[in-house]
């Protein structure tokens, strides 16, 4: 009867050694920055649309830690004259939020943060998306209601992607941060500062947007963006576009 007990309790001796650990890690350890840059491309920095830099509301601001940085834009797609933008095309809006010293303060987890916004019945589901470069990303794929604002009677759909990169890292999920976070910290002595990348926006209501050209149009952006944001050269091989063979 004792092995069995023992082997029950083993896991978790193991595992609570394991978190103690990470106390002995400087609080003040240099932050390792993710694969990605600081700052978005805005104006037609990126080919095809239209960005325009957005600011982080004070409300993200107080509920996140001071050394918490924000790289927000809006981003409409250019229509067949590129002096304008397609007046079909929804406003996408993107953001990077970079962790600071202390995750649990700075990065939450959006199937949290979404509903203290006003987003309501969220649904996740895996999904991946292939780049301009030929790259295939897995994505967290959330979609959620809120009401709408031109329309209070009236209910307003959202779509959101989002994936979390690091150094050298690109995790789809809150769950695999959190444990490559852990690895580092425990078996490389290393403090990442994570990037939460999100790119989202709304259908229905008045927006006279249907889901399926909101999730073109997402998909578009991201498969535009990434490719010119992230630092490919730091991620693994596996990851990296692959050179065309003639």
């Amino acid at each position: 009867m004792k092995r069995p007990l023992l082997h029950a309790f083993l896991p978790v001796a193991i595992l609570a050694a394991l978190l103690s650990l990470i106390a002995l890690i400087p609080e003040n350890a240099e932050l390792l920055e993710p694969s990605v840059c600081s700052e978005l491309p805005v104006g037609r920095e990126l080919t095809g649309w239209l960005g325009e830099r957005v600011q982080e509301s004070e409300a993200e601001r107080s509920i996140l830690a001071a050394d918490t940085r924000f790289s927000k834009a809006c981003y409409k797609q250019l229509g067949f004259d590129e002096r304008y933008p397609d007046p079909r095309c929804p406003l996408l809006d993107v953001s990077i939020v970079f962790s600071g010293q202390d995750m649990n303060s700075s990065i939450h987890r959006p199937e949290l943060c979404l509903p203290s916004q006003g987003f309501q019945n969220l649904q996740g589901s895996p999904a991946e998306v292939e780049l301009s470069n030929g790259v295939r990303l897995p994505f967290t794929r959330l979609s959620s209601v809120r009401p709408d604002n031109n329309n209070h009677s009236a209910t307003r759909h959202f779509i959101h992607y989002y994936l979390f990169i690091g150094k050298g890292h690109l995790k789809s999920t809150h769950l695999q941060r959190v444990l490559q976070d852990m690895f580092d910290r425990l078996f490389t002595g290393t403090v990442e500062r994570w990037a939460y990348f999100q790119v989202g926006c709304s259908w229905g209501g008045s927006s006279g947007i249907s889901e399926a050209e909101a999730e073109q149009r997402l998909r578009r952006l991201i498969a535009a963006l990434l490719p010119r944001i992230i630092a490919w050269q730091e991620l693994p091989a596996r990851q990296r576009p692959q050179p065309t063979t003639r």
